[in-house]
């Protein structure tokens, strides 16, 4: 046999062991195939521009609002701390951690957590710029994010979190959109500046209102006061 009747019988073989061998292989493959239905991706691949990282706080009586919230304001490349106050029901602080915790979306992403250890607010006191400043420390120690926004589970957004993560990935991300003034007035500075005020939640683990106290202290030197909104980013 010559070579080229060879080389005509090697590809004779090959394209039958083609044909009837190898879709054998493939057919046995196919039948352990299981389609992947959840894919997870760590948060550092997950390709959006820009993250939020939201503080949403809630009250006694404010459970429902609050988990319309944030079924309202959910991103999965964002991150959410919810604070119930310490006056709410405990029974109130245990069903939002159930609501939590058997989402599966949520507990897919973890990026939804709850305070555990509540803090008493009392509303234009101390307790509640304190608490803010602690859910930003909490959320620093946790993840990433490049904006901070404080609201409250009465808030609802106006657009998409898409949207907003557009309209954001633009900006620099040293850029903060706190409403503040230093321009007190006569009418800031006697009701706000000079009082002495004692917040009640400070040492008490009953809620009641701020009290001011007669006497009126002299403004700071050292430093400027400024006022402005709280629910800001």
């Amino acid at each position: 046999m010559g070579i080229k009747e060879l080389m005509i019988s090697f590809l004779v073989t090959l394209h039958l062991f083609t044909l009837l061998f190898i879709p054998t292989i493939l057919t046995r493959l196919a039948i352990g195939f299981r389609p992947v239905t959840t894919i997870h991706l760590p948060k550092s691949q997950i390709p959006y521009p820009v993250i939020f990282a939201y503080r949403i706080s809630a009250s006694k009586g404010d459970l429902a609002k609050l988990k319309h919230a944030l079924q309202a304001f959910y991103h999965p490349g964002n991150y959410y701390l919810f604070h119930v106050d310490h006056n709410a029901m405990t029974t109130e602080h245990l069903e939002l951690i159930q609501f939590v915790s058997s989402n599966p979306v949520f507990a897919e992403m973890g990026n939804v957590w709850v305070v555990q250890k509540s803090n008493l607010v009392t509303y234009r006191g101390p307790t509640m710029l304190a608490t803010t400043l602690h859910a930003m420390a909490m959320l620093q120690r946790t993840c990433n994010w490049d904006w901070f926004i404080n609201l409250s589970a009465s808030d609802y957004p106006l657009i998409t979190q898409d949207d907003l993560i557009h309209a954001f990935s633009d900006l620099p991300k040293d850029l903060n959109f706190i409403q503040h003034n230093n321009h007190l007035g006569c009418w800031k500075m006697n009701k706000r500046g000079k009082p002495i005020i004692i917040d009640p939640g400070l040492y008490s683990h009953n809620k009641s209102e701020i009290r001011r106290v007669i006497k009126q202290r002299a403004l700071p030197t050292a430093f400027k006061l400024y006022t402005g909104s709280a629910w800001t980013f």
